[in-house]
C-alpha cells in the first residue's frame, strides 16, 4: 500500500470500510471486533495508530514487529477467531511516524 493511498484512506474517514485504531503499544479487542465487522461486511482496512479523527499518531516503533506477530496469530487460532482470516499487514512510516495498515 503506498503512503498516498493511506492518506486517501485518512481523508476518506471512517465509514464502511475504514476504521482507524489509536494503539500505541499493543492491539486491544478493538481491532478484533472491527475485523470481525469487516469478515462479516465488505472488507476493509484498519489503520493502526490513527485517532478518530485522522490525525496520525504513530505506533511504537519498537512494538511494531510484535503487533504485528500477535495479529496474524491470533487471527489464526481457532480458538479465538473462527473460521481462521488469512488477513494482510503492513507497517508504513509517514511523516516520520510509524503506523501499521
Amino acid at each position: 500500500m503506498t503512503v498516498e493511498h493511506i492518506h486517501k484512506l485518512i481523508e476518506e474517514g471512517e465509514g464502511f470500510t475504514i476504521e482507524f485504531k489509536e494503539c500505541k503499544n499493543s492491539l486491544n479487542n478493538s481491532v478484533y471486533e472491527t475485523v470481525c465487522s469487516f469478515s462479516n461486511r465488505y472488507g476493509g482496512h484498519i489503520l493502526i495508530g490513527v485517532h478518530d479523527s485522522g490525525e496520525i499518531l504513530g505506533v511504537n516503533p519498537k512494538n511494531v514487529a510484535k503487533m504485528k506477530k500477535d495479529f496474524v496469530s491470533t487471527l489464526n487460532n481457532p480458538k479465538k477467531i473462527s473460521p481462521t482470516l488469512m488477513l494482510t499487514s503492513c507497517a508504513a512510516t509517514i511523516s516520520t511516524v510509524m503506523m501499521i495498515v
